[in-house]
């Protein structure tokens, strides 16, 4: 088989499994690439050169699996003798679904921040789970599919049976006028309680964003899941612009609205796409809640957005005023005369909101969470804390979860 051949197949194992397929030549260079997911740039496969040493040790029909640091899943096939030779890898997937607490003990083990947090969590959320028993069948389909070249398919042939039923465009109308009014007024509603970030009116009007998908269920006749997805779709965009109006920065309006895209598309039934909606709304509505710069000027706005990407890095006043093109010392002035807060003190302030949310996870030591959280001093952190919160890290934690993990 040649490139071509592998091109196909390749293709079709993502279609059909949603999981990304890159070959490998025996020299260990790339020769096809299928890929959707992009890692964050701290999770690159850095285990590459071991996977394809152990594959060159497999016999035909052989594969290996491999788990890396951040339990990302990877399936390894040798391709036959017979072919140009190489390695294909499948991944990454998951074997299991993910908690709270073992996404926090990944970010701590590979020295992640605050910052990387979001990524990894949402490429998390976009990839397929599989059953051990799912692995070994993806293998053996691998392995099959690259035994041989594929046979070309005749164009396919789609018989159908519908009955027609005929009425006026003036019934038609009537019947449908009112529903059609009543949804438009209801995605304003919603969208005006996620852009102002209202989480009890959100979810008040999630019931009715059902009732609206289930209007449109038969615009694909025949085909309703086809029809809620494509509406899904749409209420993502909705949600998007309604939370970017709310003064949500593009950077995480992007992330979301792709692991949302990701997952409306992999959603086999209709009652877990009205999951995800509920879901989507809650997490466009938290967006604003937590990140939203709305009400302040355009260069207060740059600086608060400025903070929050880069709030498990060092921040300092002078490259804020440099990446906006101003001055520090009227920067500093103004964002005061704004926020109400120094610029130390609003990042702090963000800083320990993400150190609450950290510390609510008993195996997290809370000088790994301060360094998270992006403080480089663990007494600083204490004494921020405590002047923020009101009580010190510790307490806070024996409050929240009846645990005091110090170190």
């Amino acid at each position: 088989m040649g490139f071509k051949d592998y091109q196909s197949i390749a293709e079709l194992i993502h279609s059909l499994t949603q999981i990304d397929v890159v070959i490998f030549q025996t020299d260990g260079t790339p020769a096809v690439r299928v890929q959707e997911n992009t890692l964050p740039a701290f999770q690159r496969l850095s285990e590459l050169r071991e996977i394809l040493a152990r594959t060159r040790r497999l016999q035909t029909n052989d594969f290996l699996t491999f788990i890396d640091s951040a339990q990302l899943t990877y399936l390894a096939v040798v391709l036959p003798s017979f072919s140009i030779g190489g390695t294909v890898i499948l991944g990454p997937f998951l074997t299991t679904i993910l908690s709270t607490n073992e996404i926090n003990h990944i970010m701590v083990t590979n020295n992640s921040t605050v910052s990387e947090r979001t990524q990894l969590t949402q490429l998390y959320q976009s990839l397929p789970v599989l059953a051990e028993n799912q692995v070994t069948d993806l293998a053996s389909l691998t392995i099959n599919l690259f035994a041989k070249p594929l046979t070309p398919i005749n164009s396919k042939v789609k018989l159908s049976h519908r009955q027609f039923h005929e009425k006026s465009f003036t019934t038609v109308n009537a019947e449908h006028r009112q529903q059609i009014e009543a949804n438009y007024v209801n995605e304003d509603k919603i969208t005006n309680a996620i852009a102002s970030g209202d989480e009890n009116k959100v979810h008040e009007l999630n019931a009715t964003v059902t009732k609206i998908f289930d209007s449109f269920s038969n615009r694909i006749p025949g085909n309703p899941l086809r029809s809620a997805k494509n509406i899904c779709f749409v209420f993502n965009t909705v949600c998007r612009i309604a939370a970017h109006k709310g003064g949500v920065h593009p950077f995480y309006l992007n992330d979301i609205s792709e692991k949302y895209a990701l997952l409306i598309e992999r959603q086999s039934t209709l009652q877990g796409l009205h999951q995800l909606v509920t879901d989507m709304t809650h997490e466009y509505c938290q967006l604003v809640i937590s990140v939203s710069t709305a009400g302040y000027s355009p260069m207060i706005k740059q600086t608060a957005d400025y903070i929050l990407l880069n709030l498990g890095h060092p921040i300092a006043l002078s490259q804020i005023a440099e990446s906006i093109g101003t001055n520090p010392s009227y920067l500093s002035r103004k964002f005061k005369q704004e926020t109400g807060m120094t610029i130390t003190d609003y990042i702090n302030f963000r800083r320990i909101s993400v150190a609450k949310q950290y510390l609510v996870t008993p195996k997290l030591a809370i000088t790994d969470i301060a360094l998270m959280s992006g403080f480089n001093d663990l007494n600083y952190f204490i004494r921020v804390f405590k002047k923020v919160v009101g009580e010190t890290p510790s307490q806070f934690r024996r409050k929240t979860t009846g645990s005091a993990i110090e170190k």
